[in-house]
């Protein structure tokens, strides 16, 4: 796309509607939003300003609109086309602009593993031209009504918008200007990923507000027993800890991770260095502790979020991230599918049926919910998913990749007998038990000793030690125990998979400090402008940005020091200083070339009439026709795999399912 001519374009509006909640189709769509008025920034270097009323500009956007030669770029650009078709389109008469001429700076930095914001991107780079953050802040101002009910229109306000958004577009022609464009194969993936956000998923309002009503009333007891427990409100978060202080337990932190740590829960790999032991509870301080967690999860407020997002047809749109992690996997936004919690109901051993949670919950009598599914609020919490459903003449065809990165961490490692195992549809994590505890174990006599197996198999494939196998999965163990599970996958069960975390560590430090391309295991590691590439076997590249060579004591011997290197990225929401070893490597390997699996069977969906809605984790959603949701001809599809696939000897499983609502 180099040769091609563009320019940016950066709306600036107001709306009764916020934006952040409720997405940019729905904000779009909304009766109160308006243009304020519109900045674009041609190749050149020029700049003008468009809003309503304007005859000179209006003509000249106009013309660039009409010309099919012109690429529109936009800071996320799913934003300026929804007041596109929204707004230009219908009110003011300009013509439609199609996706193949759209462009997206966000998406790039995104797939270079930068700030998605332009402020931070622009500052990163260390670019001249900032963003006008006193500008933002009087732009946002201006969605909220004055004391008299008024909003401020003035000439001289409007006049400052518009150099706020003329600087803004200097900003993202400089930040265009650095960065480039998509390279083919990820332009492609982009414009995927719109048709996706554009499409959206259905929701069922009905079920959703019988959900809410069930929360609302289940939600008052709960409370007032918080209260008579603790003395305070479940939101008054410093008075929770001191009441915790006072019962012996001393807390950092209250956010979801670290309570499912005091509890005994699961946790995400990334926070377990930073959160606390769980100690042993008293019932009152566990009991408080299960009230905050539920009534004040994230999950229960994706109900509000539900209605919040819904475009006037029913569904919910721009529900995905392009490129949202590192290795390339979409991110979720608005009612964050990604994390839907996973489903606690149980009914004689196995999950409830989806049938039996629905129509509970749509009878919104909380009582009721209680006789059939238990908990009124954590059978809402285990039922969100099912909100999701299909429209009347189509229907969910879902399918997801099994143990995907097992798969091609063995792979890549060329782990030749546990890629057979796996091929034969043999059971991994039996296998791995039956190696750590010495004897056979069966699936169904020896739950506990298989799920051991599945921990390990699925835990310590990256590089884990024992002392985190311990905390993340083994607590009621000695550290013995976890010792010798580490030694059985490194040593026994996976021995060659530790030399993806040595070799591939190795070549990317060769390649920062000798500053020379370097490959291992068909990953090629080189610096570029600023960044240190992987080319992977796929031929897509993963970017690291400011790559730096220092050198480190090992966690083992602090007089053992080795070559190594750091390099930037987001993490936890702050730009971050990152510590690479062999571990993270091979992990952001295996999840990237996870992902190109997925990417390469979304679009042979696409080509065989089964239209994607959504991904979530290593989970392809399509909404075909009825008579188009065929699970076996989604099977085909995913598991028929790609020439570098083929030649990885990668053995690609998938799980395929039909049905009106969305499950797992």
């Amino acid at each position: 796309m180099s040769n091609l001519r563009w320019i940016c374009l950066d709306f600036e509006t107001a709306s009764a509607v916020d934006l952040k909640k409720a997405g940019a189709w729905r904000y779009a769509e909304d009766p109160t939003t308006e243009i304020l008025c519109a900045a674009v920034g041609t190749m050149d270097g020029d700049v003008f300003v468009w809003h309503p009323g304007a005859y000179g500009p209006e003509t000249n956007l106009r013309i660039l609109a009409a010309d099919e030669n012109i690429t529109f770029i936009a800071h996320n650009a799913g934003f300026e086309k929804a007041i596109w078709c929204n707004i230009m389109v219908p009110d003011y008469g300009f013509p439609d602009i199609p996706n193949s001429r759209w462009h997206d700076t966000l998406a790039v930095c995104a797939q270079r593993v930068l700030p998605l914001d332009l402020e931070s991107a622009v500052t990163v780079l260390g670019l001249p031209q900032q963003k006008d953050t006193e500008g933002s802040r009087l732009t946002r101002s201006l969605s909220k009504p004055r004391k008299d009910g008024s909003y401020d229109r003035s000439p001289a306000t409007l006049t400052r918008v518009e150099d706020y958004g003329a600087q803004d577009i200097r900003a993202e022609v400089t930040l265009h200007k650095r960065l480039g464009w998509l390279p083919p194969g990820e332009r492609s993936v982009w414009l995927l990923d719109q048709r996706i956000n554009e499409r959206g998923v259905r929701l069922d309002l009905e079920f959703i507000r019988a959900a809410q009503k069930i929360v609302d009333e289940a939600s008052a007891p709960l409370l007032q027993e918080f209260k008579q427990l603790t003395g305070v409100n479940v939101t008054q978060g410093e008075k929770f800890k001191s009441w915790l202080g006072t019962q012996g337990l001393t807390v950092g932190s209250l956010d979801k991770e670290h309570v499912a740590s005091l509890l005994g829960g699961d946790v995400d790999d990334e926070d377990l260095e930073t959160l606390e032991v769980a100690p042993d509870l008293s019932v009152d301080v566990r009991r408080a502790l299960s009230i905050r967690q539920l009534i004040g999860s994230a999950s229960v407020k994706k109900l509000a979020r539900m209605e919040t997002c819904v475009c006037a047809d029913g569904r919910a749109r721009g529900l995905l991230q392009y490129h949202g992690a590192g290795p390339g996997r979409w991110a979720g936004r608005l009612l964050q599918p990604q994390n839907f919690p996973r489903g606690t109901l149980k009914e004689d051993g196995e999950a409830t049926p989806v049938e039996t949670v629905v129509e509970a919950i749509q009878s919104g009598d909380k009582d009721y919910v209680d006789l059939i599914l238990g908990s009124p609020v954590e059978a809402v919490v285990s039922g969100l998913r099912h909100a999701i459903i299909s429209d009347s003449d189509r229907s969910l065809l879902v399918g997801d990749f099994a143990t995907i990165e097992l798969r091609v961490n063995l792979a890549l490692a060329g782990q030749q007998d546990k890629i057979d195992l796996l091929a034969a549809g043999l059971d991994p994590y039996v296998d791995m038990a039956s190696q750590i505890y010495k004897r056979p174990i069966d699936k169904k006599k020896d739950p506990a000793e298989r799920q051991t197996g599945k921990n390990s198999v699925l835990g310590l494939g990256f590089q884990m030690g024992a002392p985190k196998f311990q905390m993340r999965y083994a607590k009621d163990q000695p550290i013995e125990f976890c010792n010798n599970v580490v030694r059985v996958f490194r040593k026994e069960w996976a021995p060659l998979v530790p030399s993806n975390w040595y070799d591939l560590d190795a070549a990317a430090i060769e390649a920062v400090h000798r500053k020379r391309p370097c490959e291992a295991h068909g990953v090629l590691y080189q610096l570029e402008d600023g960044w240190l590439t992987a080319r992977l076997p796929s031929g897509r590249k993963l970017w690291y940005f400011n790559p730096r060579p220092i050198r480190k004591a090992m966690p083992w011997d602090e007089t053992d020091i080795r070559l190594a290197f750091t390099y930037q990225a987001m993490k936890k929401g702050q730009w971050a200083t990152i510590n690479a070893f062999g571990g993270l490597l091979t992990e952001n390997v295996v999840q990237a070339l996870a992902r190109d699996l997925m990417v390469a069977a979304m679009f042979k969906c696409e080509k065989n009439g089964l239209p994607v809605v959504l991904t979530v984790h290593d989970e392809i959603v399509t909404e075909p026709l009825v008579a188009d949701a065929d699970p076996k001809a989604l099977e085909q599809i995913m598991q028929d795999r790609p020439d570098w696939a083929i030649a990885m000897n990668i053995p690609v499983k998938a799980e395929c399912w039909a049905g009106e609502r969305y499950r797992k």
